[in-house]
């Protein structure tokens, strides 16, 4: 096999269905215009996600691109109909941060140390999701494009409370 450099490319001509042509040319790639662009991303992330040595930088970006025609078909509907949701946009803005996480930085050795620091940094961006959310049925008006979906954290409150009553009842005097 020829010693080529990492960056010279080599010409490859495939046939494939014209389903599969429509679904390359319909595709949306941040940084991709043409099929070839698409393709070479493709194989990118492809390789990437086989070679599964992906550091937090790595996976975020790919989480960033698997959201990405979501996201901003999302933000073009809520441009056209003019409403927003703050809960879809947290959670858009904080989902590739947790997949991210939990891609890149599971414990790849039996430590039972590195399992509970892997979990405390799981947590954290479960319970950071938890937090903006919360915040936003503070007020109850403008969350989400019907307010009422803020209904659905009722059982949630009534579990934080049940957990905090608990936590009162169960701590010693002072």
């Amino acid at each position: 096999m020829p010693n080529t450099p990492s960056n010279s490319r080599v010409p490859i001509s495939v046939r494939i269905s014209q389903e599969d042509a429509d679904f390359i040319a319909s595709l949306q790639i941040q940084g991709t215009n043409t099929p070839s662009d698409k393709i070479r991303e493709l194989l990118s992330q492809a390789r990437t996600l086989h070679t599964q040595g992906q550091d937090y930088e790595t996976s975020l970006s790919l989480a960033e691109q698997q959201l990405y025609t979501a996201r901003h078909e999302i933000l073009a509907l809520e441009k056209e109909l003019g409403v927003h949701s703050h809960i879809v946009a947290r959670i858009f803005e904080i989902l590739p941060d947790l997949v991210a996480t939990m891609m890149a930085d599971y414990p790849k050795t039996c430590d039972k140390s590195a399992l509970v620091n892997f979990e405390k940094q799981a947590m954290w961006r479960v319970v950071r999701l938890m937090d903006s959310v919360l915040q936003l049925a503070i007020t109850g008006k403008g969350a989400g494009y019907d307010d009422s979906v803020l209904d659905e954290l009722d059982n949630t409150l009534q579990l934080a409370n049940l957990i905090y009553q608990h936590n009162q009842n169960t701590q010693p005097n002072q």
